[in-house]
């Protein structure tokens, strides 16, 4: 995987109901973070095949399907489901860095579980 990324909100998980707790001032909550992802990531479509590099956005496109939800094309690397799978890869190779960056920032938390949460992920375009 090959990616790149940025910050697009960074917010209080109880901003909307305390109106004291802000991203410098979280006390013990979470802080909220969604992302922008562009990249590359490495599909295999069968067992036997190679493995390619391809754009983040198509190897996670998915297509609804008849019974009212979403499906993607089976990856044999990725396995059922390739974009949520995916998506937790990025959020567990990115959380630290996150962390490290908004701590420069003064934005911290008392939060046993280090207080970081990654939202949403969506694609940048290419240009």
């Amino acid at each position: 995987m090959k990616i790149d990324y940025r910050i697009t909100m960074v917010k209080s998980c109880e901003e909307d109901y305390y109106e004291h707790l802000t991203p410098l001032n979280t006390m013990y909550g979470r802080i909220n973070v969604n992302l922008k992802v562009k990249g590359y990531v490495q599909v295999r479509k069968s067992y036997a095949g190679d493995k390619l590099l391809t754009e983040i956005s198509k190897a996670t496109k998915t297509r609804r399907n008849g019974w009212g939800g979403y499906e993607t094309n089976y990856d044999s690397l990725w396995g059922r489901q390739s974009n949520k799978k995916i998506r937790s890869e990025i959020r567990s190779k990115v959380r630290d860095e996150i962390k490290d960056y908004l701590k420069l920032m003064g934005i911290t938390t008392k939060s046993w579980d280090g207080g970081i949460k990654i939202n949403t992920i969506n694609w940048e375009k290419w240009n």
